[in-house]
């Protein structure tokens, strides 16, 4: 049993669930907040069920009758995003109900409403994250310790384990305080360093956190496939990257398969979208200042 101390532990704020107030102070803060089994257990550990499902049946893993503990088949499949979009397997996660209504029938919802207010809306494109073993793989995107979209500043990200994560199978780290910077050292997170937080997450637990907070994903040191997923929350008042909202045929990622569901939630009428250029791209309008983190937008 691994020892997990307290310098290297996220804290967790499920207590602050219900006090919008704590909670935007918290982000202030930390950068991120961690709610502990904010989801049941049985509905995460499903979504990554049926999602390892369909990486199983379009061979990214062996056969067998358990396609979370499948080993993965080589050659590796899709580690970068370009190449995961054209896969049968990723595909068909992207196009699963269970896993994109994740953020509208689960208590991700209240607690979105309470970070952002009833201005707050989540992107078009839900995205899976599958990272595989370290053996296979040695260097993959999320392993890079990064931040995320700068483009929209006040963007926020939902990760979510669907399933248990623990440090050895690659979970996600974080470092509290680098919000307020745009400092950051592009390199493999390797290990744990000192001022990182992470824990041995479990089936339900979720982490929310900031894009401009410095995050990185640990290696995966066991033999089979980590899977997560990624949702992405803006404030309606701002242009949002037309990438994330519209598809290829020119319509709202998502409307064509989910328009008919009870939880199926549009964009905002009157959204104003841009071509951002890419998840590295730079903001072709006047960034207002962040009104979550200490930040200065001429920074950028």
């Amino acid at each position: 049993m691994s020892i997990v101390t307290s310098s290297t532990e996220l804290r967790d704020s499920s207590a602050l669930l219900g006090d919008f107030q704590a909670l935007r102070n918290r982000i202030a803060t930390d950068g991120y907040v961690f709610m502990r089994a904010l989801l049941h257990p049985e509905l995460a550990r499903e979504v990554g069920q049926r999602s390892l499902s369909h990486l199983q049946k379009a061979g990214w893993t062996d056969p067998g009758p358990d396609p979370v503990t499948a080993r993965p088949r080589t050659p590796a499949r899709a580690i970068k995003m370009r190449d995961a979009f054209g896969d049968v397997g990723y595909r068909n996660i992207l196009a699963d109900p269970w896993f994109n209504s994740v953020p509208f029938v689960t208590p991700i919802a209240d607690l979105m409403a309470r970070i952002l207010g009833p201005a707050g809306f989540c992107y078009p494109l839900r995205l899976p994250r599958i990272v595989y073993p370290a053996a296979l793989v040695s260097r993959q995107p999320g392993n890079v310790v990064h931040k995320d979209y700068k483009s929209v500043q006040d963007m926020f990200t939902c990760w979510v384990p669907f399933g248990d994560v623990p440090r050895t199978r690659g979970g996600l780290a974080v470092q509290p305080g680098s919000q307020r910077s745009l400092r950051v050292r592009h390199k493999p997170l390797e290990r744990l360093e000192p001022g990182w937080l992470t824990t041995d997450y479990q089936a339900g637990d979720v982490i929310v956190f900031h894009c401009l907070t410095t995050h990185a994903a640990l290696p995966n040191h066991e033999s089979r496939m980590r899977f997560s997923g990624e949702y992405r929350w803006q404030l309606a008042d701002v242009p949002a990257p037309q990438r994330l909202v519209i598809g290829p045929n020119g319509r709202e990622i998502g409307s064509r398969l989910f328009g008919h569901t009870p939880w199926w939630r549009p964009v905002p009428a009157g959204l104003s979208l841009f071509d951002d250029g890419g998840a590295d791209g730079h903001p072709r309008f006047p960034v207002p200042p962040s009104r979550f983190v200490q930040f200065k937008p001429h920074a950028l």
